[in-house]
């Protein structure tokens, strides 16, 4: 995990700590590329820090993220961080 990493889940905390959140508002916070965003967080799934959900719909991050969710393991790094 690198700075961008931690930075998305600090975003992600400071949107919705408890429940599922919109990467576009989580994408206020960070004003990154959504292709970008997109990728890191697909990679935060696999590592278990993030839930995402995904839509048929059209969304706007490119690989039809269209909730983010801050995993056990996400808010547990926040601390161990701090």
């Amino acid at each position: 995990m690198d700075d961008i990493d931690f930075k998305i889940i600090e975003a992600i905390n400071t949107v919705s700590p408890k429940s599922f959140v919109s990467p576009v508002k989580v994408n206020e916070v960070l004003k990154l590329d959504a292709n970008q965003l997109g990728t890191r967080l697909m990679l935060l799934k696999k590592s278990g820090y993030v839930d995402i959900m995904t839509s048929e719909y059209p969304s706007s991050l490119p690989n039809a993220i269209s909730k983010v969710y801050l995993t056990e393991l996400g808010r547990k790094t926040l601390t161990d961080k701090k």
